[in-house]
């Protein structure tokens, strides 16, 4: 990832608030919470940090609304994903490459980085952001594909929709974590897409002859 210094202030307000969080998104992302100070956002937005803080308190009030920002984009994407595709093995697909190349080293981080640097309340807090932005959709998927008949009944399998999305998030969260990839991006996302349709080959057909 290649965090882009700003050349101009944002206009207004909402701008700046915008270009304060896809930064610190960018930046935090890669380098982890606290490998990044509110001075270097400052400066790659182009703005002092007085001005940063008059939108954030502080650099953890800023983390959790890059973290809301990131479930929010995930959620909107899974949804557009669960309304185009038609079939169960469609969305699954598509849902799996979306998050392995848009998420594919930046997950791990931000888990980590929720668990040490934030207080108990504010995990909650983004844990009820991540169950509306990343589990309800698998969830609905699940439903969706039991109604249609694409998929076994949870029951059958003595589970619920939920549970199993639980084990599908984890099957994706599997594939993000580090391993020898090719150094380009187009090469990373090669693999990414290629390790995104084995979670869905295994999970839909598994690995018995």
């Amino acid at each position: 990832m290649t965090v882009m210094k700003s050349t101009n202030e944002a206009s207004n307000p909402k701008d700046t608030y915008k270009t304060i969080v896809k930064t610190a998104q960018q930046l935090f992302m890669e380098f982890g919470y606290r490998a990044v100070s509110t001075r270097q956002i400052a400066e790659l937005c182009a703005i002092t940090q007085p001005a940063l803080y008059h939108h954030f308190k502080n650099k953890q009030t800023l983390y959790i609304a890059v973290i809301q920002y990131t479930l929010l984009q995930n959620e909107s994407a899974l949804n557009q994903i669960v309304k185009q595709a038609t079939t169960f093995s469609d969305r699954l697909n598509q849902m799996a490459i979306y998050m392995t190349v848009n998420y594919g080293m930046d997950l791990p981080q931000m888990f980590h980085d929720i668990v040490h640097e934030l207080d108990e309340n504010h995990q909650q807090e983004i844990h009820k952001c991540w169950v509306k932005g990343f589990l309800m959709p698998v969830v609905k998927m699940i439903d969706d594909g039991i109604s249609q008949g694409e998929i076994k009944h949870v029951a059958l399998l003595h589970t619920s929709s939920t549970e199993l999305a639980y084990i599908i998030l984890n099957l994706i969260k599997a594939t993000l974590q580090p391993s020898r990839m090719a150094k380009n991006h187009s090469g990373q996302k090669r693999e990414m897409e290629k390790k995104a349709k084995l979670v869905v080959e295994i999970f839909l057909n598994g690995v018995g002859i």
